[in-house]
């Protein structure tokens, strides 16, 4: 047998120990690595003392390939590696709040609900609902003249200005309330005359206002005209009384045959008198009531009940 000098002993065993400690650790990172499956996250502790942590992506025989949090690859050579073990869970740490769910789309509604579905809408929203009625042609509306209209006075195109005294019904729906606006203008306006002719005065509506937010519509009525009675009896008193008057005036004068001749002077003075004087004026004051009836039909909104 060969023996060593013992210093030269002590060196080998030094040796000896350092190369199964390198083999042991070596091992140990491989089989660490083997045994824990892809997918895992793991943290690598390299030998110059320096923490990898990420996701085991693949086991090669000379290196260990990682994938951090944000995606990127790192590939870690065995010969660098001291260990490789699985990092733990933290039971402790609370866990981040999910996101809150996005809400679920409402289902549509079935044709049967619809109707009740916009009801119960508006009335969610506090808006008030509307249908539409439509007055028809020849309804007669009870007006209340504000303003005054004469035959002396106004002239063609003049405004005028009434409201209703009623309401009026639809359906057994109150489609325009009374005291509702009704405006229009004068159509003709003459005055009598002295000689022959009456005085009349004429005027239509053309717009409304209607209840609440509805605004102002246009509409269409007949004319309404009012004319001067006839003063034929008033003018045929005139007429007698000048011829009476001048007949006793020329009895007394000049007797029967002078009471002829101041018959026929005191009707000429009478006629006279009745051509020089105008007949009645036609007027017509805030306050007077007036009917007319529309010639066209009139949509409305009314609440809906």
């Amino acid at each position: 047998m060969q023996r060593y000098p013992v210093g030269r002993c002590e060196d080998m065993r030094n040796l000896v120990y350092v190369l199964g400690l390198t083999l042991t650790l070596t091992g140990c990172a491989r089989n660490d690595a083997l045994e824990i499956p892809a997918g895992s996250d793991v943290t690598v502790q390299k030998k110059d003392g320096v923490s990898v942590q990420g996701k085991l992506v693949e086991t090669k025989p000379q290196e260990v390939v990682l994938e951090s949090r944000d995606g990127v690859k790192r590939v870690v050579p065995r010969s660098e590696i001291a260990a490789i073990k699985a990092t733990p869970v933290d039971v402790t740490a609370t866990p981040a709040p999910a996101p809150p769910a996005a809400p679920a789309a409402p289902a549509a509604p079935q044709p049967d609900d619809k109707a009740a579905s916009d009801k119960k809408d508006a009335a969610a929203r506090n808006v008030p609902e509307y249908r539409e009625v439509t007055i028809p042609a020849g309804t007669t509306l009870s007006l209340e003249l504000k303003s005054a209209v004469a035959s002396d006075t106004s002239k063609v195109e003049d405004p005028v200005r009434a409201t209703l005294r009623s309401p009026v019904t639809v359906e057994g729906v109150q489609a325009l309330p009374a005291g509702s606006d009704v405006l229009g203008n004068v159509t003709s306006a003459e005055r009598s005359g002295k000689v022959k002719g009456r005085a009349s005065i004429a005027f239509r509506f053309n717009r409304i206002d209607l209840p609440g937010d509805g605004g102002r519509e246009s509409i269409s009525t007949a004319t309404v005209t009012r004319v001067a009675a006839t003063t034929k009896k008033k003018d045929a008193t005139k007429i007698g009384i000048g011829a009476g008057a001048g007949a006793a005036i020329g009895a007394i004068v000049g007797g029967g045959g002078g009471a002829a001749k101041g018959a026929a002077i005191g009707g000429a003075a009478g006629t006279g008198a009745v051509l020089a004087t105008r007949g009645d004026e036609v007027r017509l004051g805030p306050g007077a009531a007036v009917t007319t009836k529309l010639t066209a039909p009139l949509t409305v909104r009314v609440p809906a009940k």
